[in-house]
């Protein structure tokens, strides 16, 4: 449980941003929409998925903020952190980039639900 916490704490902007990508508009269009749309569902998992094979590749973002990892952990313990220290937070960083791209499937998936679109 901390887990799951400490990565809401470390990507709560990425969750926000999903949400208001994925959830909201698929809300608002059962919500709205005169049309029936059978699979609409399956164009919000489709785009969260590119997001991740296209956008998210692990290496690069590794590099990119392996420096204000350092920094943060710098700040946050009031010393400077060990190699392993700094490698698990990059660790948990993507973890939990992984884990809100899930979370905003599983929205999806449950409002799909919740409508009976599924």
């Amino acid at each position: 449980m901390k887990k799951i916490l400490l990565y809401f704490k470390l990507q709560y902007k990425l969750f926000l941003i999903l949400v208001c990508l994925t959830g909201v508009p698929l809300l608002l269009v059962y919500l709205y929409s005169p049309y029936e749309w059978k699979n609409l569902y399956w164009l919000f998992l489709t785009f969260i998925i590119a997001l991740k094979i296209i956008f998210y590749k692990e290496a690069p973002y590794k590099k990119k903020i392996t420096p204000g990892v350092r920094d943060s952990l710098t700040s946050e313990m009031g010393r400077v952190p060990s190699k392993m220290e700094v490698v698990n937070r990059v660790e948990d960083m993507i973890n939990a980039r992984d884990t809100m791209l899930l979370t905003s499937a599983v929205i999806v998936v449950i409002l799909t639900v919740l409508f009976g679109k599924l």
